[in-house]
């Protein structure tokens, strides 16, 4: 008998510890401006725990708020020893959702994320994944790497890779999506997506509608630092729109939408 209530008792403990839904987000590109790209670029913001892409702390305290079961990691390739303090600052600055943060430390770059992803996967077991990142370097292969090694395991996964680099010849290193991954400029486009997944209420996406469209309508094509809704460094024209029932739903949407054909130069 003792040991049965053990047993429950150990049962019950891992499940409080596991969280139904894991959130995983990259730092640097995807809600830190950062244009890792470019040496320049990537000097200059390195140590700025300030700047960062419109909205994205909204989505998240929205997608937290929504979901109580859910945990938070950032999960960053950026050394530890340089960049951990920086990016601490720059969480705790934007008001971002409260989580563990990982920088590079112990494993070598080309099988860091992979390796810390897999170990979340073992010690929440979430039931729910939804992994943001951006393509500039690998966040789109490692994600697509991880969605099929649980692929039989009736794990829903939902990826999101902001476009912050041009796909083409000329510029290598931008990542190509996977089948399942959605691209972003916005973060509307994600809570788009969540809300139909039922991860964000209607109420919550029209909250986030009606607050960011307007700073997104007002925002500079090309700014460098603060809030920016479209950095100068963004080369967006291979992103897809495909959110036209958004059009019906929210009347300041269709704006949005030119706005988001004209800065990124999209062919419709």
């Amino acid at each position: 008998m003792v040991k049965y209530f053990i047993a429950l008792f150990i049962l019950v403990f891992s499940q409080l510890l596991s969280a139904q839904t894991l959130f995983v987000s990259d730092v640097d590109d995807t809600i830190k401006l950062a244009h890792v790209k470019d040496f320049s670029s990537a000097a200059r913001y390195a140590f700025d725990d300030k700047s960062r892409f419109l909205g994205m702390n909204a989505l998240y305290q929205a997608i937290a708020k929504e979901n109580s079961d859910i945990q938070f990691v950032y999960l960053s390739k950026a050394p530890e020893w340089l960049m951990a303090r920086t990016h601490r600052n720059f969480l705790k600055n934007g008001s971002f959702p409260a989580g563990t943060y990982i920088g590079k430390s112990e494993y070598d770059s080309d099988v860091h994320k992979i390796t810390h992803l897999r170990r979340l996967m073992e010690e929440y077991r979430p039931r729910k994944v939804i992994l943001i990142g951006d393509n500039g370097e690998q966040d789109a292969d490692i994600y697509a790497q991880l969605a099929q090694e649980y692929a039989n395991q009736g794990i829903e996964f939902h990826q999101f890779i902001r476009i912050v680099y041009n796909d083409t010849p000329r510029v290598e290193w931008s990542a190509i999506l996977h089948q399942g991954q959605t691209g972003f400029v916005t973060p509307l486009e994600i809570s788009f997506e969540l809300e139909k997944e039922r991860i964000l209420s209607y109420s919550a996406v029209e909250t986030l509608v009606k607050s960011l469209v307007p700073e997104f309508l007002q925002a500079r094509s090309y700014a460098d630092e603060g809030d920016v809704a479209f950095p100068y460094f963004v080369n967006c024209q291979t992103f897809v729109w495909r959110w036209d029932d958004s059009l019906q739903r929210f009347d300041t949407m269709k704006f949005l939408k030119q706005r988001l054909v004209d800065r990124c130069r999209l062919k419709m």
